[in-house]
Parts: C-alpha cells; structure tokens; sequence
C-alpha cells in the first residue's frame, strides 16, 4: 500500500505496544519518496497527521484520534564498508531495531548488543537516544538521514548536528515535526570493547563461557525478557519513566537519607537516580488502576492488564509521578509520547 492507497477507520491497538483501543481516521504508509511528498503536502495543507514507526514510543490514550496516522514503512540494510576503524552501516527507518542489532551481530560486528530487544523501529532509536546496560545509540552512531518537510529534500545530521543528550535529541526539539528520519548510519569498532559494567551482565557473560558480541547479546536478551514483559502477552512500552537526572547536591542529600539509592554518574556531573528504584520505594509496584498497572516483577514498566483504557493509563501516570514527587522531590517524567487527542 502506498500513500495514495488509503485504509479508514483503523484499528489502531494493535499498531502500538500498550494496546488500548483507539481508532484513527485512517492510515497510509511511508515506503518511498513519493509518499514522503505526498505526507509533505498533507502537513503543508495543515491536515491533521500522525507519524508511527512500531508503536512502541507512542500510547494512544484517546478511543478517537481525529487525524491520519502515517506509518513509516522505509525497509533496507546496507553495509557500506570498512576503514579500519569502523564498520560503516546504513538501515533504514522502518526496519526493527532488534532484527537490526541481530544482523550486525551474527554479521560478526560488534557494537549494538547492549541495546538488543529495546522494542521499535530503527528510524525511532535517533529520536530517543536509546541506550541500555551502559551504551547509548550516540555511542555507535554517525548520521541520520531525514527528509525536510519543508523544503521537500533529504538531509543528513552529522552526529554532532543531532545534538545527543540522555534520551534526547534534536529531533525532539528544533527539528520536531519539521523531519522525517529516513535512514540511519552506524560506526562500529572493528576492535571490539565488551561493556559489561551494568548489572548482571558480567556474570551472565561469563557463564556462557567466550566472551563475544553474540555472548552479551544473548546475556542481555535474557535478562530483559526476565524483567520485561512481551508486549504481545501484556501491552506496554518498555520502561515508561525517564531516569531523572539531577545535581550533585539533590543527590547527596537523597543518599544521606536513602543509602541504597541506585544511582549513576550522569553528564557534566550529575548523577542519574533509577526511576524503577524510586518507583517501587513508593510501594506502587504491582499496583493496579483500573485495567492498567505497575509491573510486579519491574516498578519502571507500566502494563496493560488486558482491559486498559486511556483514562486509566493517564491517572496511573499521574499517580506515580506524584508519589514520587511527594516521597523524594524528583519529577519522573514519560518516555513514550502520549498521544491524548
């Protein structure tokens, strides 16, 4: 199905990962350039329009969403070369992210397996800055590539041009709305550094025996599948709380007083608390509202138990943010875009 091929009236709970009911007005795909100047012209005629990858950043909290949700369909990977350095990759947007860490990894490029099983498209990882078990996307990237909306050509960021922070980017900021990312480039080392810092990925390593990209991989898929729920068995989308980051002195005072905070050295000295940890230290995990709750294995995830609504979902958030709040004067704040008209 192309742009010019429309589908009305779409169910739309099985196109994000939380899995309450929505309906769109209807949908098109993005799969080539005519459809990027067909949804240019949509937003040119100020038409109500949407841009989903999987669905696993966004949460439809409203049963009615008054617009056209366009759906990045670009599919593609390519190995451009090596110059001793690096391996030099470029996957287009709609690709999964981890049958992309997959590929790189049994290609035998290492780089990308801390950040296996983050759900997802490809074209989303830039948005976010995705990063799990001590490596983020900025670690590994070199280029994003994005269609302007506005002047109906291709761009490319340079890494410094995307303005990398902690679960940020510019693509959340200036370029929001302005961008379509169409495809991304990786750098990966060709002399391989394990990371393995982060929890119990060392000891899950180790017990599997040689230590290699597929053996971190496989270590850090078990322990997400551990901790994380299948969004086809209970709707959700990952951690849905940011990790706060604060000043020195806001945590030195929380650790005078909670001495087992779980914390982390963060940017230009700052330290990042876990949310998870905050989270359950307010006693919500495994709590329930409605037909929604807070994960009982992982107070940062928060699940669908099979009969959420939008409603339930937006007082829960609130309830946990306030909670938190209330207990440690931290605000969390979502990771997934909430969708609410």
């Amino acid at each position: 199905m192309s742009a010019h091929t429309v589908t009305h009236s779409v169910d739309l709970q099985p196109l994000h990962t939380f899995g309450l009911p929505a309906r769109a007005r209807e949908l098109r795909l993005l799969a080539n350039t005519a459809d990027l100047l067909a949804f240019a012209r949509a937003r040119q005629e100020q038409k109500d329009f949407l841009l989903l990858g999987e669905g696993s950043n966004t949460v439809f909290t409203t049963p009615q969403v008054d617009a056209t949700v366009w759906k990045v369909a670009l599919l593609g990977r390519q190995y451009l070369g090596c110059d001793g350095v690096h391996h030099h990759l470029r996957v287009q947007a709609g690709e999964n992210w981890h049958h992309t860490v997959e590929w790189t990894v049994a290609m035998g490029w290492g780089g990308l397996e801390n950040l296996a099983l983050i759900p997802g498209c490809v074209g989303a990882s830039p948005v976010q800055n995705i990063g799990a078990y001590g490596v983020e996307l900025k670690d590994r990237i070199s280029a994003v590539h994005a269609f302007d909306l506005d002047l109906q050509v291709l761009r490319t960021f340079s890494r410094d041009e995307c303005e990398f922070a902690y679960r940020d980017s510019v693509f959340k900021h200036v370029a929001q709305g302005r961008y379509v990312i169409t495809a991304v480039d990786f750098a990966l080392p060709v002399q391989w550094q394990p990371v393995l810092g982060y929890g119990d990925v060392a000891r899950r390593v180790s017990d599997l025996g040689i230590l290699s990209p597929m053996n971190v991989l496989k270590a850090i898929s078990a322990i997400r599948t551990e901790k994380l729920p299948d969004p086809a068995v209970l709707g959700n989308s990952g951690s849905f709380f940011k990790n706060p980051i604060v000043d020195t002195a806001k945590a030195q005072a929380l650790i005078q007083q909670y001495p087992n905070l779980v914390n982390y050295p963060a940017d230009h000295g700052k330290v990042k608390l876990a949310a998870g940890w905050l989270i359950e230290q307010c006693g919500l995990k495994g709590q329930v509202l409605g037909g929604v709750g807070v994960y009982s294995k992982q107070a940062l995830i928060l699940v669908n138990l099979g009969s959420g609504t939008g409603g339930d979902l937006l007082q829960l958030v609130q309830h946990v943010q306030s909670s938190v709040q209330r207990k440690f004067g931290v605000l969390i704040e979502p990771e997934p875009n909430l969708i609410q008209a």
